[in-house]
């Protein structure tokens, strides 16, 4: 006997309060089991003579209490799992290194290897990608800035030029007198 979800539809034990697929509630479900019509299932609510029902661990229970069935511990996907070292040599590769780092992200975020580093790899590529985006507004920020005050820039210049070279013709004279 098994009960089927009624949410994403997959197979469960009699005694499962939860589907372990989509953790729906399913404590309320009655149990299904096969017909003779080939395969297709049918709602089974008979119990033994005795009003108790055999789990699928083969214990007599009574209808009121039920056994709990948990699902398994989430396994992991990725069957490699990065030592401190690789994340190390990853961060250092990455950081330090402008046009290698970007050749390694790219390597390490489409290719072959552990899906953490994979994700590291793309998140480090937006990064970068959002810092040539604001080092180009920044750029574009300061040229429309200058370009503004061009005129005035040129008129300060010019008239702390003709400061610097009194004072560069006094430390001259200042020099000459000291003999250096």
């Amino acid at each position: 006997m098994a009960k089927r979800c009624t949410r994403c539809g997959s197979f469960l034990m009699d005694d499962e309060r939860f589907c372990t697929r989509c953790g729906e509630n399913v404590a309320n479900i009655p149990p299904v089991q096969p017909s003779s019509a080939g395969g297709t299932y049918q709602n089974n609510t008979q119990y033994a003579n005795n009003g108790t029902y055999q789990n699928t661990y083969g214990n007599q229970q009574a209808p009121g209490q039920q056994s709990y069935v948990y699902a398994p511990p989430a396994q992991q996907q990725d069957s490699e799992v990065m030592t401190t070292g690789k994340w190390v040599l990853t961060i250092i590769v990455t950081t330090f290194f402008s046009l290698i780092s970007l050749v390694f992200l790219f390597i390490w975020a489409f290719g072959d290897g552990p899906q953490n580093r994979k994700n590291y790899c793309k998140a480090m590529l937006i990064i970068k990608l959002i810092e040539v985006a604001l080092s180009i507004v920044l750029v574009l920020f300061w040229a429309g800035l200058l370009s503004a005050n061009l005129p005035q820039i040129a008129r300060a210049f010019e008239e702390y030029s003709d400061q610097f070279t009194s004072v560069q013709a006094a430390m001259m004279s200042v020099g000459a007198f000291f003999g250096v």
